[in-house]
C-alpha cells in the first residue's frame, strides 16, 4: 500500500476542533494535527472486516510509535489522543471516515450495503451501555479504576449531589398566575479571569442539552467554585469541562487518581533548545 492515497478535507488545516483539542490537552495545534495525520494514515493502512462483512479502518499505531516519529514524549501524545476521543476519534476508529474517505465495502455480502459511520457509532454506544449495566452489580470494593463507560461510586455521588441541587433550585417555568421576575441568564454573569466566556458558554449549552440547565446564581457559583478547586489541584478548566462532556457526566468531575494536568501559560515563550544533538557536532 506504499502508493495508496487518502483524503483530507479542504477545511482540515483550520478546523476549529484542533484548537479545542489543543486547549484540552495543553499541547500545540501543530502537534495535534501531526498526531491526527499519523492516526489517519494508520487507519487507512489497516482495513479490518468483521464477521458481518463490514470493513472498518482501525488505528493500530501506538502512542509510543507516534511519540518516536514526532520526537515528543509519550505523555504529550496521550494527552492529545485522550482529548480527541468523542471529537475525531471513536475508540480506535476515525470519526467521519465514511463521509470523507472512499465508501466502506461489505466484502462478505456484496449485495448488502456497508454500515455507515453513524450507524456503527450508535451500535458501539449501545454495546457500551449494555456493558455498563452488567457492571453495575460490581461492588464498590471491586471497583479499582475509573472507566469511561462504567458509573463508579464517586461519579454516582456527584450525580446524586447534582439531583439534590436541582430539587432546591426554583423551576424555570413557574405555575400560571405567579411571576418569576426576570429570567436568569447564566451567560450574563461575571466570570473570573481564568475562565474564558467561550468555555463557559460551552458548559452552559452542555447542561441545557442534558436537560439540567443552570437556572440560578447558586448553580453558577457551584460550577465556578468547582472549576476553581480543580484548578488549584492542577487541572485546567478546559481539561475538566472536556473530560466531563466526553464522558457525558452531569456534573464537573475529575475522578480520584487522575494525574493533574500542568497549566500552560500561553503568554510565556519557551526558550530555544541550544543543545547540539549527538552526530551534528563539527
Amino acid at each position: 500500500m506504499a502508493n495508496s492515497w487518502l483524503r483530507l478535507w479542504h477545511d482540515m488545516p483550520n478546523d476549529p476542533k484542533w484548537r479545542t483539542i489543543a486547549k484540552i490537552s495543553g499541547q500545540p495545534i501543530a502537534l495535534v494535527q501531526a498526531i491526527y495525520l499519523q492516526l489517519l494514515v494508520s487507519a487507512s493502512q489497516n482495513p479490518v472486516t468483521d464477521e458481518t462483512g463490514v470493513t472498518l479502518h482501525v488505528v493500530t499505531v501506538t502512542n509510543e510509535d507516534i511519540a518516536s516519529a514526532l520526537d515528543v514524549t509519550v505523555s504529550n501524545v496521550d494527552s492529545v489522543t485522550d482529548a480527541m476521543q468523542g471529537r475525531v476519534l471513536d475508540g480506535n476508529t476515525i470519526s467521519g471516515w465514511d463521509k470523507r474517505q472512499a465508501p466502506s465495502v461489505n466484502h462478505r455480502n456484496p449485495g448488502k450495503p456497508a454500515k455507515s459511520g453513524a450507524q456503527r457509532v450508535r451500535e458501539y454506544r449501545e454495546r457500551k451501555k449494555l456493558e455498563a449495566k452488567s457492571n453495575e452489580n460490581v461492588t464498590t470494593s471491586n471497583v479499582t479504576e475509573t472507566s469511561r463507560n462504567v458509573v463508579t461510586p464517586q461519579i454516582r455521588k456527584e450525580e446524586i449531589r447534582e439531583d439534590l441541587k436541582e430539587l432546591k433550585d426554583p423551576p424555570l417555568n413557574p405555575p400560571k398566575g405567579k411571576s418569576s421576575g426576570n429570567k436568569f441568564d447564566p451567560l450574563s454573569v461575571e466570570l473570573p479571569e481564568w475562565l474564558s466566556p467561550e468555555l463557559w458558554a460551552e458548559w452552559v449549552a452542555y447542561r441545557k442539552q442534558l436537560g439540567k440547565p443552570i437556572k440560578t446564581q447558586q448553580g453558577v457559583s457551584g460550577s465556578i467554585n468547582k472549576l476553581a478547586a480543580y484548578r488549584e489541584q492542577g487541572h485546567s478548566p478546559e481539561y475538566v469541562v472536556g473530560l466531563t462532556m466526553s464522558n457525558e457526566w452531569r456534573g464537573l468531575l475529575v475522578p480520584d487518581g487522575v494525574a493533574s494536568k500542568p497549566r500552560r501559560d500561553v503568554n510565556v515563550i519557551s526558550q530555544p533548545d541550544k543543545k547540539v544533538p549527538d552526530g551534528f557536532r563539527g
